[in-house]
């Protein structure tokens, strides 16, 4: 008698492209439980190429051919992914339901007069190469409906951490930093880790800065974050969605004069930034609450993403929320460096489920949608 599927695999690297998570999540009770995890490298060539993409989309001399390349190759590398995670973890194809298969953004332009979010990785040749049923292109149903397409964590937010306790909200910091209000609403505040990354690798030639130490070391500029947030993209209302082809080194150097101030005072100040964004768009879902007739506070911030590792980050968040308690996911039983590809798992096994998710106070979708088209995996 064949054993039912509890099982479902988050996969994907998030807009730092520091490389690619994999989560086996089991969902045989109420609340999914990850199972296992795997931290996948991408190959250096790989992972570079993919950095300059994201700067080059939107530009004249992309090529085609060189996408699609990308396309394919991600595909094989995140199925080498899920081989490991597999392997390490003696889980049988038996038990798993699927994959949700999130992929690469490259480029995300939900304000186009179409409407477009890119997300490179051949869902087809994944399900051949491991053998198992994929869901993939979460964004694009939601951007046909009427929404941003983005963010999507806040529906695994509201599920897990928010469901008991309207007085959490939930920060997400990747590359692009989402805030999840205690409405069970979300947006993208803008920048998280993907400036911050950039700008030490230029200069330090690390991919990240650790712990924030190098920020730590400079001193803010006052001048260059008032600047800043005069960006047009922190004026908007949500629902607004961004990316790293938005927020990137060309977008700081538009606004900053990079020869006349230190480079670690540069980093001191993308930090603010990143933690000033995020304290403004908090402040604004309580003072612009859809309830506005309730009385909302905030007790606690919960933190997830490659941004809960940041110490000088974390610091900064305190400082400008003193009377919020700010700690990571961590704290309500989630590690911080899963909850993405938790998120993933779960998007996976909502479409195969034929489970509606209603993005409507996230995203502005016009109704609760099925996210993701189904690669059936074949015997």
């Amino acid at each position: 008698m064949q054993k039912p599927n509890k099982y479902a695999i988050g996969l994907l690297s998030g807009t730092s492209i520091d490389g690619i998570d994999a989560v086996l999540a089991d969902f045989s009770s109420a609340q999914p439980q990850i199972v296992a995890v795997h931290s996948h490298p991408f190959p250096e060539e790989l992972q570079a190429e993919l950095k300059q993409l994201a700067v080059e989309i939107n530009g004249p001399s992309l090529m085609l051919t060189d996408i699609m390349r990308l396309h394919g190759e991600l595909s094989i590398v995140f199925a080498d992914a899920v081989h490991a995670l597999l392997s390490q973890n003696r889980c049988p194809h038996e038990l798993i339901a699927g994959i949700g298969f999130h992929g690469q953004t490259v480029g995300h332009h939900p304000e186009a007069e179409l409407p477009w979010s890119l997300q490179l990785g051949d869902a087809n040749r994944l399900s051949l190469l491991t053998g198992l049923s994929v869901v993939s292109g979460f964004r694009s149903m939601d951007i046909a409906a009427g929404g941003q397409g983005a963010p999507l964590a806040p529906l695994l937010h509201r599920e897990i951490f928010q469901a008991s306790d309207t007085r959490t909200a939930v920060v997400n910091i990747g590359g692009i930093a989402n805030l999840s209000q205690a409405d069970g609403s979300g947006f993208d505040t803008g920048p998280g880790n993907c400036l911050l990354d950039a700008w030490v690798l230029q200069n330090k030639n690390q991919n990240y800065d650790p712990n924030g130490s190098w920020a730590a070391s400079g001193q803010a500029n006052e001048n260059l974050i008032t600047t800043w947030l005069q960006d047009p993209y922190f004026q908007l209302s949500p629902p607004k969605s961004t990316g790293t082809d938005y927020f990137n080194l060309n977008w700081l150097a538009q606004y900053t004069p990079l020869d006349s101030i230190p480079a670690a005072d540069i980093q001191a100040s993308l930090s603010e930034l990143t933690a000033r964004s995020i304290a403004a768009s908090l402040e604004f879902s309580l003072t612009s609450s859809l309830d506005s007739k309730r009385d909302i506070t905030i007790a606690k911030l919960l933190v997830c993403g490659g941004g809960a590792h940041n110490t000088d980050l974390m610091m900064r968040l305190q400082n400008l929320l003193p009377d919020v308690q700010v700690s990571t996911t961590a704290v309500a039983g989630v590690d911080p460096d899963w909850v993405e590809g938790l998120l993933f798992a779960w998007l996976g096994w909502q479409r195969l489920n034929n489970q509606a998710v209603d993005t409507r106070k996230i995203t502005g979708a016009e109704k609760p949608l099925l996210l993701g088209a189904i690669y059936q995996a074949v015997a």
